[in-house]
Order: C-alpha cells, then structure tokens, then sequence
C-alpha cells in the first residue's frame, strides 16, 4: 500500500464517489475544504431576472452550483414562469443539478464533452453558444467569482449577457492554505481560485503535487506559477481518481 497522503481541497460533496475511489488506490485521503459557498447578500437581482425569464434567448450555466442554487430559487418563487428558454449547460453534473431543482423532464444543450476537456467548461459552453446562432439576450447565473471566458465570447459576438450572482465564495486564509497544504503528498486542486491561493500561500520547493480538476483550473495554476502534475480530463471522480493514480505509480517506483 501506498504510504502518499492525498489531500482534497474540494468543498464536501462536491465529487461524489471520490473519496472511495483514492482510498481504492489505496493511498490516506484527508479533506479540507478551502472554498465553502454562501447565498448572494442580496436575492433581488436573481428573482428580477426569474420574473422576466421569457425576454431570455437562453439561459447559461457552467457549474453544478450555479444550476443548483438558481433552480431551487426559481422553484421557491410563487408565480414564476417556467424555464422555457433554451437551457445549455456545460456538462452531465449541471444539468443533473438543475434538474434535480426543477423537474426531471427539463430539457438542456450542452457542448460535445471533447470541447470541454480540451478548453474547459465555459470556453466550450461560450463556443456552443454562438455557433447555435442563439438571440440574446442570454441570462447567465454565477457565482461571485468566475471567469469571464463565456460573457465575454457571447458579448463579442453581439449578445447581451446578464449576469446574476446565485452564491458567494468563501475563500480560506493563506495561513490556512498552507497548513493544509503541508499535510500530504499530492494535493486536488478543483477550482481556479484555489489553485491561485495555494501558489500564493505555499512558496516553490515545499509544494506537494498539484492535480488540477481541468484544463480551466490548471491553467490558472500555471498563470498563478504552479503548473499542475496532472490534470483530469474531466471534472469527474474517476477521472480524478484517475490522475492520481498516476502520480503515485510515478511515486512508487521512485526516481
């Protein structure tokens, strides 16, 4: 059995099954949470935009989160319209999401699963977008902190994009960070905030192996001056089990 410690950054519940599949490895697995998520201080921007879901074109989401956190919103709403726009989503996991807020039967778009390994969930859902030849305006519900890769693709295509803040991030301390990062080998890293707090916390020469969850955040890791050892293919626990796999394969059999 592997002596490696892997150590999960991810806040709980966030990838299902993963925690097994590490131990099956088997290597310890310790989770500390960096990023925890909280509700906009203010709803009234979302529920303005629910009431008047029919001027949409679309509606966009790139996460798990966003979808989860809008729907129920829109199910708690007395009198809200239904989402009869088209619906894209960036993958299996948001749709599931949404879905599970709204009803089963929703119908959604998503790009080819390809797109997204190779640039990422918003970049491939932004492309997906425009090649559809969607009309505007496009509602986009998100989180406090993202990346700008989808408005800013549909806004230079001509679309107007609105923007709605569904949850905030909670970001820990750089302190924090660091201790969490000296606890073990390898360290999963599933978001690009993440990823930029730990190269800030954690000096060169005393950083664990990085596995990024994706092409976004391991770019980000790369920007923030800590390239990944691996990356996932897919934002998924068998395909992060995966890249871990690797790393402690690399490991055992040593230099």
């Amino acid at each position: 059995m592997s002596s490696l410690t892997v150590i999960l950054t991810a806040s709980a519940g966030s990838f299902p099954g993963l925690v097994a599949a590490l131990q099956a490895i088997p290597v310890a697995v310790e989770e500390f949470p960096l990023l925890t998520f909280a509700p906009p201080l203010d709803w009234a921007p979302v529920d303005a935009a629910i009431r008047t879901l029919p001027r949409y074109g679309a509606v966009a989401f790139t996460s798990p989160r966003s979808a989860r956190a809008f729907g129920e919103r829109l199910a708690s709403l007395t009198g809200a319209p239904d989402l009869a726009a088209p619906v894209w989503v960036a993958g299996g996991g948001t749709a599931q999401a949404l879905r599970d807020a709204v009803g089963q039967s929703l119908e959604v778009r998503q790009p080819d699963p390809a797109a997204v390994g190779a640039g990422g969930a918003a970049s491939a859902l932004a492309a997906a977008l425009a090649e559809s030849g969607v009309a505007g305006p496009v509602l986009f519900p998100c989180g406090d902190i993202r990346r700008d890769e989808l408005p800013a693709r549909l806004r230079d295509d001509g679309l107007q994009v609105d923007e709605v803040v569904c949850y905030r991030s909670v970001l820990a301390g750089e302190s924090e960070a660091r201790r969490v990062a000296g606890r073990g080998r390898i360290i999963v890293v599933t978001s690009p905030s993440v990823a930029d707090l730990l190269a800030r916390a954690c000096p060169p020469g005393v950083r664990p192996a990085l596995v990024a969850v994706g092409p976004t955040t391991a770019a980000a890791a790369r920007a923030a001056g800590w390239p990944p050892d691996a990356v996932s293919p897919r934002p998924a626990a068998g395909e992060l089990a995966g890249a871990v796999r690797t790393l402690v394969a690399a490991a055992d059999r040593g230099p």
